[in-house]
């Protein structure tokens, strides 16, 4: 049949197993690839993944034009269909030819790992002085708002919390929200959202004291002396620190307080703190956070410098794992060298804090030290990951390794034996 008596359907399916899209697919995957990356340098790590790597479709300016491209989503899916339709469902079934349809299937299998990995993986961060427990993770980039319960001794006995998700629509200027819930004796409204406050240099410079007021013409209300200047969001999205107007009601619309939320960091004042029939209520926006099924006990933490400098060369922490507040198993976590365990993956971050005094010793001739300075005391930061699909690359290429070691043996024992054929013809006619 000609091209223009086929079915449509026909047309569309050829198209979407053939080669031309595969070539196109791949090509604008380069491309997407080599913008993505450069613009990490303006737009920052996460904002730059956000627009080219995890979106259907995008803006771009090429010199004054804007443009509409598809995102590294779509083009990974349609990529997903190409290779299903075309290298798996299309292919000539043989058994002459299993190697290539085992190899696309391991390509399929790591694109079908990368679309697992994308929607489930949940990642944080947990920093951890010498001696220290925990059991929790924090995200470096979401933000939430916890509400809770104190008993008499200040511990926390129950707590709601509002995600990330839940305060988006909040990013637009001027957006106003309620939140309630029927075990809170009061409802809260959060308005005036500022994503971050802060400058490069972590200052909190979107408060500005009331004092000020004159030089802050673009501040909001001032509450207790302080109000809400929002400052341009920082590249490393994880150093932003948001900050929110904030009142509170009882049923009845008595104002029970009216206040700033800042994000909690080490400048930050304490939680909002409520009495409201008798129960400590308290109010606070931190970064989202999870519980491990597990905790985690830093034994010992070890940093190696550059000879002559400050600089690190390489740092590995000592831990326990704790179960049920017992002390179980023992781990080196490295650089190279993360810890698995209940498909979570702790791995060797960073350190901190940044800057700090290094430990002097004096190394006498019998190979024993004197203490001069103890120097500062470090931290070890730990990246926790829980991706189901952790491993699934690396099965993966195997999967595709060992079908093109099938299809290259296939090809040097077709070589082989058309050769031998060859060279027995010649003999026969000499």
């Amino acid at each position: 049949m000609s091209g223009a008596s086929k079915p449509l359907w026909l047309r569309i399916y050829n198209f979407l197993s053939g080669y031309t899209l595969a070539v196109i697919l791949l090509s604008i995957l380069l491309v997407l690839t080599y913008l993505g990356t450069m613009a990490q340098v303006e737009m920052g790590l996460y904002d730059a993944s956000e627009k080219y790597f995890e979106s259907f479709f995008l803006v771009d300016n090429i010199g004054p034009i804007p443009v509409v491209l598809p995102g590294v989503y779509l083009v990974s899916v349609l990529l997903f269909l190409n290779l299903l339709l075309g290298a798996i469902i299309r292919a000539r079934k043989s058994w002459k030819r299993p190697g290539m349809l085992i190899a696309h299937g391991g390509i399929l299998y790591i694109l079908f790992a990368g679309f697992v990995a994308f929607h489930y993986t949940e990642e944080g961060s947990m920093i951890l002085y010498e001696n220290d427990q925990a059991d929790e993770i924090y995200n470096l980039t979401d933000w939430s708002i916890e509400v809770a319960r104190h008993d008499q001794d200040g511990k926390r006995e129950a707590a709601l919390v509002i995600e990330e998700k839940d305060l988006k629509p909040l990013w637009k200027k001027g957006a106003r929200r309620t939140f309630f819930h029927s075990s809170m004796p009061f409802e809260f409204e959060i308005y005036s959202y500022a994503r971050n406050i802060t400058n490069s240099k972590g200052q909190l410079t979107g408060l500005p004291l009331e004092k000020d007021r004159e030089k802050y013409t673009d501040a909001g209300e001032f509450i207790d002396g302080l109000a809400i200047v929002p400052q341009p969001e920082s590249k490393t999205r994880e150093a932003n620190v948001p900050a929110a107007y904030i009142k509170v009601k009882e049923s009845s619309g008595k104002l029970l307080a009216h206040s700033i939320l800042v994000g909690a960091n080490p400048f930050a004042p304490r939680p909002l703190t409520l009495e409201v029939g008798g129960e400590t209520w308290s109010i606070d926006l931190t970064r989202s956070r999870y519980s491990l099924p597990f905790g985690i006990e830093l034994i010992k933490f070890t940093k190696k410098d550059h000879p002559g400098t400050a600089r690190a060369r390489e740092y590995s922490s000592d831990v326990y794992r704790v179960d049920d507040g017992e002390v179980t198993d023992k781990y080196h976590i490295s650089m190279n060298k993360p810890m698995r365990y209940a498909g979570y993956t702790l791995y060797q971050a960073s350190w901190g804090p940044e800057g700090a005094k290094k430990r002097e010793v004096i190394l006498l001739p019998d190979g024993s030290e004197v203490k001069i300075s103890e120097g500062d005391r470090l931290y070890t930061s730990l990246a926790v990951s829980r991706n189901p699909a952790d491993q699934w690359p690396k099965y993966g290429t195997y999967v595709i390794s060992f079908g093109m070691v099938i299809h290259f043996m296939q090809k040097l024992f077709a070589y082989l034996r058309r050769s031998s054929r060859s060279r027995h013809k010649l003999e026969v006619k000499q």
